[in-house]
């Protein structure tokens, strides 16, 4: 084996006295690409942040190409060490060439070389096969164009070790695409890869070796196709996890929800009708654009339409979310941190947000809500310190846990969820599965699910509707629902 071109010997961090990373021994190859997983709160976000300097380690020595070095954010990228974080640290009033070389700008005497900023920025774009417009504001951009800024930033700094942290959250599968073929010809180009992610069968499909990570610990380093997704999540979490979906629940005969021929005033939706039994998962699956957030939020009263929806055989006005409320209908948004959680409110504020009336005569009762908030906390399996702790400090799966209480306490019978695992590691994925199968079996409840993870909508729903251009393009039940179905009928090899 080739010696390492960065290595990390040791590495214990610790926040405010508790120990979140111990004795971390770990070793990257040149031109090679690695899969970091591990549960939220495993301690692979914060190892990377180590290696890239942006946290001291309390214990433990770095090397770079065997020389052990001290590392700060800036010294990390002068070695050619760029962590991409997840939340993209980008300037959105910037144009895209500003972005590449903010803070390594290319000067000509006492002036900054605006022609060659942009003349370099399109050599990088055409390296990189993209379609974006160097003077073009970032503002403007798609998460995945915003990503490969962030690429190209890192290409202008001659990187060596690009580390990039849940780089596929919020793309569509053409997009991850893309991305894993920049990524493949950065590995042919010298370029060590690292990915953080949740998702194991991306993993599995890009990275040369695996790291695992639990609770702060190296459990395991390997070649990637030593282990199925099976063996990665239960080294993961550390047990057995058995099947990772619940049995699909035998729907009833009642209708639900009725939809017929809706279409939104901005036509993202056209003339789409479907009937939802009560007891019965319905996916709804397609491309980015295809038109099924927002089909959602007009049947929540978020997007004006015309149509009819009917609840329970009654037909129904519903213009607001609160109207919604009221008919039993709840939506948990695709985006957790900008629509679903309040972050810097008490976790047991964010459980009853929606449901004030219930826990209050002139004032709140705060004692009131922290016991509805513990009754979930039971049930749901939510990891917290205290129902005051602000929510945003909880990790992504027992957030997501905090919104679907909040739904549930508004005493909803219709619960849809628009990408709800999504930024979720595989166990609270799994936790968020049996705690949808139990709802159904204890309360008969009627669930519409958006995602766009094949194996969520194959493994949980009854029933699939898949959309393209704004309508209906295929409704598939059975063994119908494969991913190649899915695939044809939504980018249109299939169906009309």
């Amino acid at each position: 084996m080739s010696e390492a071109v960065l290595s990390a010997r040791n590495i214990c961090m610790d926040f405010s006295s508790v120990r979140v990373l111990h004795n971390i021994d770990v070793d990257f190859q040149k031109s090679k690409i690695y899969g970091v997983v591990g549960e939220n709160g495993a301690g692979k976000s914060t190892l990377m942040r180590v290696l890239s300097g942006f946290l001291k380690p309390v214990e433990g020595d770095i090397f770079l190409e065997g020389k052990k070095v001290s590392l700060d954010p800036l010294k990390a990228k002068e070695l050619g060490i760029i962590l991409i974080p997840q939340e993209l640290n980008l300037v959105e009033s910037l144009r895209v060439y500003e972005n590449v070389f903010l803070g390594n700008e290319i000067e000509r005497g006492f002036l900054i070389d605006k022609r060659k900023m942009i003349e370099k920025t399109e050599q990088y774009i055409k390296k990189l096969g993209l379609n974006i417009d160097p003077a073009s504001y970032v503002s403007k951009l798609s998460p995945a164009q915003k990503q490969m800024v962030e690429i190209m930033k890192a290409i202008s700094k001659k990187v060596k070790i690009l580390i990039m942290d849940e780089p596929t959250s919020s793309l569509t599968d053409e997009e991850i695409s893309k991305l894993f073929e920049v990524a493949l010809d950065m590995k042919k180009s010298g370029i060590t890869v690292v990915f953080i992610s949740h998702k194991l069968k991306e993993v599995k499909s890009i990275s040369d070796e695996l790291i695992i990570l639990r609770d702060g610990r190296k459990v395991h380093q390997c070649e990637t196709k030593e282990l199925t997704e099976k063996q990665i999540a239960e080294l993961m979490v550390g047990r057995d996890l058995g099947k990772m979906y619940p049995e699909k629940p035998a729907p009833s005969e009642q209708i639900a929800l009725e939809v017929k021929n809706i279409t939104t005033k901005d036509e993202c939706v056209k003339n789409v009708s479907f009937k939802v039994f009560r007891g019965e998962i319905l996916g709804f699956y397609g491309l980015v654009g295809s038109g099924r957030t927002e089909l959602m939020e007009a049947i929540i009263g978020l997007r004006k339409h015309n149509g009819k929806i009917s609840v329970f055989g009654k037909e129904v006005k519903i213009e607001n979310p609160e109207e919604a409320k009221k008919l039993g209908i709840a939506y948990l948004p695709e985006d957790r941190k900008q629509s679903g959680i309040i972050s810097i409110m008490e976790i047991f504020k964010n459980t009853t947000l929606m449901s004030l009336k219930k826990f209050s005569k002139i004032l709140l009762n705060n004692h009131k809500e922290v016991e509805a908030f513990k009754k979930y906390q039971a049930n749901f399996d939510i990891k917290a310190r205290s129902p005051w702790q602000p929510v945003g400090t909880l990790s992504g799966g027992n957030q997501q846990k905090v919104v679907i209480s909040r739904l549930v306490e508004t005493g909803a019978n219709i619960l849809i969820f628009d990408e709800p695992t999504r930024g979720v590691d595989v166990n609270a994925k799994h936790q968020i599965y049996e705690i949808m199968s139990n709802m159904i079996r204890e309360l008969k409840i009627t669930f519409i699910v958006v995602s766009s993870e094949l194996p969520e909508i194959i493994g949980l729903c009854n029933r699939v509707i898949v959309m393209r251009n704004g309508t209906v393009a295929a409704t598939i039940s059975g063994d119908e629902i494969n991913e190649k179905n899915l695939i044809y009928y939504a980018t249109g090899l299939k169906g009309g």
